[in-house]
């Protein structure tokens, strides 16, 4: 008796702490959501229970709406509530949190995380403005009748709801389905935007326990580029000119080559010509200058020996005549 009235003490000294297993996956998130006021308090906080104490990872005072760090987020939605989102899980982040205000209104969640083999998404996923897609992600059986969920975060930090399978009415240019034969939920998303492009999150809510949470399988990024026709890039286009160029330079140097050399030739075979005819006109002028002059000493030598026969005959007779 004395022992169930000493727990009874102990209980009301250290007031109701509630605890509420969560669920996520690796490379998702979770949001919890509690019935905390986050304006009744400036102080907030969340910290990670270990064997000896609780480990802050943040604690604040603060008036603003939301307080991040790192990978936690503390913030309040429309209806001043307190919620913990913690993106991109790792197998580590499992464990039991506390979070709340101050000394005052604290909650306990024991995060489970499990490895995500199931949603097939990839990381990244590429899209063109103005461009029709649909983004698909496989869940497992026990969430089968679980409502869906799709959120955008951007900047890792502004949260923004799209569609969930409760929703009569198609969001615009987003409309979302659920084959749960197939266990298979897609988002169609109409002439894509260049707001589009942030990350989108697949979960489902869970209403249950103390604090009711959503928890995201995976995550994928929207990458939007403008689509543009093929053509030939300008590191192609100069890289054909350039060798156009080379090409049409060396063909040119080589004319100039040819031409040079055929030039050269026929000025070579012109001087040697010339050079001939002008050996064969001296040889032909020297050969009738010789010719010329042969017949000309010899008649002159004739005509001197007549001229000395003569004057000898004149002189024999002149002789004779004395």
């Amino acid at each position: 008796m004395k022992i169930l009235l000493l727990i009874l003490i102990l209980y009301l000294i250290s007031g109701p702490v509630d605890c509420s297993d969560v669920i996520g996956y690796s490379g998702g998130s979770v949001i919890a959501i509690s019935d905390i006021n986050w304006y009744k308090h400036d102080n907030k906080y969340i910290c990670k229970v270990n064997e000896k104490d609780c480990t802050d990872i943040i604690r604040v005072d603060t008036k603003r709406h939301q307080v991040q760090e790192g990978r936690f987020l503390l913030y309040s939605n429309t209806d001043k509530k307190f919620l913990v989102l913690i993106r991109k899980l790792k197998p580590q982040d499992a464990g039991m949190y506390r979070f709340g205000l101050g000394d005052q209104s604290n909650l306990t969640m024991n995060l489970k995380i499990y490895n995500n083999t199931f949603s097939g998404l990839p990381k990244i996923i590429n899209a063109y403005l103005g461009q029709n897609i649909t983004i698909t992600c496989n869940y497992t059986e026990e969430y089968e009748r679980n409502t869906k969920y799709v959120n955008t975060v951007d900047d890792d930090t502004k949260i923004g709801p799209i569609l969930d399978t409760n929703t009569k009415f198609q969001n615009d240019r987003f409309s979302i389905s659920d084959n749960r034969s197939a266990k298979v939920l897609s988002v169609n998303i109409s002439d894509v935007r260049e707001t589009d492009e942030v990350f989108y999150l697949f979960g489902v809510w869970n209403g249950d326990g103390s604090v009711r949470y959503y928890t995201y399988f995976t995550q994928v990024w929207l990458h939007v580029t403008e689509l543009r026709t093929k053509t030939p890039t300008t590191t192609d286009t100069d890289l054909m000119t350039s060798a156009a160029v080379c090409f049409t330079s060396s063909i040119i140097i080589i004319i100039i080559i040819i031409i040079m050399l055929l030039i050269g030739g026929c000025g070579l075979m012109i001087y040697k010509v010339r050079k001939k005819r002008a050996q064969d006109n001296t040889a032909s002028f020297k050969r009738k200058e010789n010719k010329q002059l042969t017949p000309d000493y010899n008649t002159d030598s004739a005509s001197v020996q007549s001229c000395s026969v003569s004057l000898n005959t004149l002189g024999v007779t002149a002789l004779g005549d004395s």
